[in-house]
């Protein structure tokens, strides 16, 4: 090859780096994680209303920014609309996994919080395309942007949490007599995870129940839980016709769940979530029973229509697998029915 030749080839410019995609998802992951840091300050853990990661203020806002700022970097020739749409889903599914690696979040909060932090980055997403489309923010005008969840959180906190009440139905016929079924109700031991793993609420991390047994106290019949990771907690017996009808509320010690065993935001008994009480109605039938159950239950955020369709889920799920669980061992247990 000729002298002329090589020094051609060497002088061929090469074409214009373009931002690597790594910078984009990584940057709006890191800000996700930081606004989950900043939001664990005490500045932000009030105690008479929302706090922390339950503000609306991070729930919304934080996800809806993450999906503008990743479509705020990305190259002007690359912002389409479907870019917009899908790109913001990477940062904040590395952002929620750190929170996992870290320890920071449970796995029962980020089942609960990924739909909506998806939806809202997708949003965000759309609305950066739209907003780009028009002008131009200076980096100033967005980092001043970046900064509102914090701004919104500080006043939010101290805005009431309002309650949402709702209440669970479900029944299942079971070939079995209301006796039997009345004394599993009392006395349910040895409970195996397989009896319970097809529960929402435990695939997702609620720990599995042991047993749950009614005692005689001195302020009445008592009935005593005991879950996995240590949990334990009274559900005092409030109506009592044997046979036919149970009703309890439910009474959490200080020392019912231990660190660890449930993520704070969705403690049963806490700020935002509540059992208020069950009961279960024994109505016999030909050839067996019918088993009801009813829950009452209470949410309390900033965001409840969200919070309220979640628990309408799981424990909807819940009295179902319940009831699925007393249908077959009292199945098994049961003498043939006339």
């Amino acid at each position: 090859m000729s002298a002329d030749a090589t020094d051609h080839i060497t002088a061929t410019p090469s074409p214009p780096r373009r931002p690597h995609l790594a910078w984009t998802f990584g940057a709006g992951a890191l800000y996700g994680l930081l606004m989950r840091l900043a939001f664990a300050l005490p500045m932000y853990r009030g105690q008479g209303g929302a706090s922390g990661v339950m503000l609306a203020s991070f729930v919304f806002l934080v996800p809806l920014l993450v999906g503008a700022l990743s479509v705020y970097l990305l190259p002007a020739a690359q912002r389409t609309l479907g870019r917009a749409l899908v790109a913001p889903l990477v940062p904040v599914l590395v952002f929620v996994a750190g929170t996992a690696i870290l320890l920071i979040e449970g796995s029962i909060c980020i089942a609960l919080a990924l739909p909506i932090f998806l939806g809202a980055a997708m949003f965000g997403g759309l609305l950066g395309w739209a907003l780009l489309r028009i002008a131009s923010p200076s980096r100033s005008t967005v980092g001043a942007m970046l900064a509102l969840p914090l701004l919104f959180g500080a006043v939010e906190q101290s805005t009431p949490l309002p309650d949402r009440h709702g209440e669970t139905d479900a029944s299942v016929f079971v070939a079995a007599p209301p006796e039997t079924i009345w004394h599993l109700i009392n006395d349910a031991t040895a409970i195996r995870h397989e009896e319970m793993a097809q529960g929402l609420a435990w695939r997702i991390g609620v720990p599995f129940p042991q047993e749950a047994v009614t005692v005689d106290t001195r302020e009445g019949r008592v009935r005593k839980l005991r879950w996995d990771k240590g949990v334990h907690f009274d559900e005092p017996i409030l109506d009592w016709v044997a046979n036919r009808y149970i009703r309890w509320r439910y009474v959490f010690a200080a020392d019912s769940i231990p660190s660890g065993a449930l993520d704070e935001h969705v403690l049963i008994g806490g700020r935002h979530f509540d059992l208020v009480d069950t009961s279960y109605r024994l109505t016999p039938e030909p050839g067996g029973t019918r088993l009801a159950i009813h829950v009452s239950w209470r949410v309390s955020t900033h965001f409840n229509a969200y919070a309220g369709a979640w628990a309408d889920l799981l424990v909807g799920d819940a009295a179902r697998t319940i009831l699925a669980f007393y249908q077959r061992r009292a199945e098994a247990a049961a003498v043939p029915w006339p």
